[in-house]
């Protein structure tokens, strides 16, 4: 009995130990990955990225903003600015890259935050380098998808806590770098009806964004190109999507597609009024929301025709932060389920070639019906805060 009572205390000591060995196998094969992919320029970067960083280099950090030269709306190109300053020592790739990384770093510190306030290990967030994705997004493509992403987090973190205020300034700072960020509005709105947030509170997130445009708007960029910039993204992007969800499908193979987007648009409206309809009603039920914040942040941009191929960033890490706040095999499934769906979209683009982001499309929709049951589940259990 002693012996066998022994091997039962030794036995999380060694789980742990092989835990902390996988950990640290994977942030070094992250690390490789990171090393590799810094050289690479990839496309956008030659036809977006790297002009605008040239524009600001050439006119001023102040003269770049007197007019228009960026389908992004300004806070990247604040942080471009920033860079910019460093112009005579950095090259415009590693400039770029260098504001990448920093929005990984944010993006990490903005997932530790959310693991916390759910009761985690803070630690764990370290792992959001070695995530497949966000590799590919900022060390090979770099882009600025954490910087929304890690504002959305931040945004969820604080509604957990009941900071609602905290929350919709979050939400202001992540409209302002990407309307992607509106993936996760359902459950931030169905979040405030619950707490009953006093009306002044909804008017933060406008707020926000208004101040963040404002350096632009004085140095001279027009405010009403300013208000319209995501309207001119939605002008400027007209496709069917190459994003891993059911409009891939149409594309491939359906004749006259378009007509279909109403299906989509209308299962992605009443996805999002159930999702803020359920969280107003459960707001109480912790350990349901960031479940209910993944489901928005996965149905609607896998619902929606259109969408791009970094659309379900947002939902990779949140299926990550999920499952490393509360391992199980669902948590884990759906965590891998979210990013092999993202991942072959990615590929998809990077290749130009249809047939992975195909296959992805059905593993999201697998994804989607692990996070739904997981959702059902938290919301049958007992009440945790």
């Amino acid at each position: 009995m002693q012996a066998a009572q022994g091997m039962k205390v030794a036995t999380p000591g060694a789980a742990g130990a092989g835990r902390t060995w996988l950990a640290a196998a994977a942030m070094t094969i992250a690390l490789y990955l990171w090393v590799v992919c810094w050289p690479i320029v990839a496309p956008d970067m030659t036809l977006f990225l790297f002009p605008w960083y040239q524009h600001i280099v050439a006119s001023g950090p102040i003269a770049a903003f007197h007019t228009p030269f960026s389908n992004y709306t300004p806070p990247y190109l604040y942080l471009l600015d920033a860079v910019s300053l460093g112009g005579g020592v950095l090259s415009p790739l590693a400039a770029l890259k260098l504001v990448a990384l920093a929005g990984t770093v944010f993006l990490a510190a903005a997932c530790a935050d959310l693991i916390v306030a759910l009761g985690g290990d803070r630690r764990r967030a370290v792992l959001i380098f070695a995530l497949p994705t966000v590799i590919i997004n900022a060390a090979l493509l770099g882009q600025c998808d954490s910087l929304w992403a890690a504002s959305c987090v931040l945004a969820i973190a604080a509604m957990i806590r009941a900071r609602t205020a905290t929350a919709l300034l979050w939400c202001g700072v992540a409209i302002a770098f990407k309307a992607q960020s509106a993936f996760v509005a359902p459950f931030i709105v169905g979040a405030l009806i619950g707490r009953r947030a006093p009306l002044w509170q909804w008017l933060i997130p406008p707020a926000t964004y208004c101040m963040l445009m404002l350096p632009a708007w004085i140095a001279g960029w027009p405010a009403a190109d300013l208000a319209l910039i995501y309207v001119r993204q939605v002008e400027y992007f007209d496709f069917p999507g190459n994003l891993a969800n059911p409009w891939i499908w149409m594309a491939a193979y359906a004749k006259g597609g378009q007509a279909y987007y109403i299906i989509g648009y209308g299962a992605a409206a009443a996805a999002a009024v159930a999702i803020a309809a359920v969280t107003a009603r459960r707001v109480q039920r912790t350990r349901a929301l960031l479940p209910l914040a993944l489901l928005s942040a996965t149905a609607l941009p896998y619902m929606l025709p259109k969408m791009h191929e970094r659309y379900l960033f947002l939902a990779d890490v949140l299926a990550f932060a999920l499952a490393a706040v509360q391992p199980s095999r669902k948590t884990v499934t759906a965590a891998l389920a979210v990013q092999l769906t993202s991942l072959s979209a990615l590929i998809a683009y990077i290749y130009n070639w249809r047939a992975p982001a195909l296959a992805g499309a059905l593993v999201g929709a697998a994804a989607l019906l692990v996070i739904a049951g997981i959702v059902r589940e938290e919301l049958a259990s007992r009440p945790s805060g």
